[in-house]
């Protein structure tokens, strides 16, 4: 079971069990939670803390971590996790004062208080997205399930035991491959002008006409300049071949029937031209002087 940070653990009985003796200086003895008629384990969950320096060795090469209460001001689920600390503290300290030195495990440095852990080979290590991580880096932050295990007893001093069991580390974002989404360029789709004239209102026969005028499409079966060959007529009826091509023109008298649909106003402010230089028509000064054209027939 484990008991999160946000839990006031003054619920839970620190029940204090029988020393068992490793040697003549040193005795360990086992501390657990009693709630009711269950005994659990000292495990708690930690809010999100401060580390320091990471993962260090000590002198006999074992791995520690210093987690500390650097946020404190700014975070208020660090302070009733601080109390309970202290709790387990004061529990120790009031069976123990009178026959030995209980040492604190909370020791103040620069950080604010820092509670010391040891890390063990079973120690898992995760990143946010619960990915397994081999490290924990210096001036890091996360949240840590720890353990107390119990405590030592060496000469007239006694020491806490904690164990880290699992931590979880805020580290940055990096991103391995390319990972920019790029902007696809649509191609416009530029309109066929021939088209343009039908939807003024240009009859198809006179569009046709100025298609042929142009070098594009066919005329009667003849092939023009640009476009592929039509497909060969069947048997026994092949056209007589004429000679010379005739591309018919375009007569005055075809553009009476001509109507225009009526476009948008458009406001334009005047461009000033260069005289010397030779601008296309726009579509309304075309659709004016079709409209003229139509008045003086």
């Amino acid at each position: 079971m484990i008991i999160h940070h946000s839990e006031n653990i003054k619920s839970y009985h620190l029940f204090i069990q029988k020393p068992l003796k490793y040697s003549d200086k040193f005795t360990f003895i086992p501390l657990r939670f009693k709630k009711e008629k269950d005994f659990i384990k000292c495990i708690l969950q930690t809010p999100l803390l401060f580390t320091p320096y990471g993962i260090c060795k000590t002198p006999n090469n074992k791995n520690i971590i210093d987690i500390s209460f650097q946020n404190i001001e700014n975070d208020k689920s660090h302070i009733l996790f601080h109390k309970n600390l202290k709790y387990i503290y004061d529990t120790v300290y009031e069976k123990y004062k009178y026959d030995y030195i209980v040492n604190d495990f909370l020791k103040k440095t620069d950080f604010n208080d820092c509670l010391r852990l040891k890390i063990n080979d079973n120690t898992k290590i995760f990143d946010e997205s619960k990915n397994m991580i081999e490290k924990i880096e210096n001036y890091s932050y996360g949240n840590f399930i720890i353990e107390l295990e119990g405590i030592w007893l060496n000469e007239d001093n006694i020491w806490f035991q904690w164990n880290l069991l699992q931590a979880k580390i805020k580290i940055p974002t990096y991103l391995n491959e390319y990972s920019f989404i790029d902007e696809i360029i649509e191609k416009k789709t530029i309109t066929d002008k021939y088209d343009k004239m039908l939807k003024m209102g240009v009859p198809k026969d006179a569009v046709e006409r100025q298609r042929l005028l142009d070098g594009k499409g066919t005329s009667k079966g003849i092939p023009v300049k640009g476009m592929p060959p039509p497909p060969p007529p069947p048997p026994g009826m092949l056209p007589e071949r004429s000679t010379t091509t005739t591309v018919p023109k375009i007569n005055a008298s075809d553009l009476k029937s001509v109507v225009l649909k009526k476009g948008k106003k458009i406001d334009k402010k005047p461009i000033k031209r260069d005289p010397n230089h030779f601008e296309p028509p726009t579509l309304e000064e075309l659709q004016t002087t079709l409209s003229r054209l139509r008045k003086t027939r």
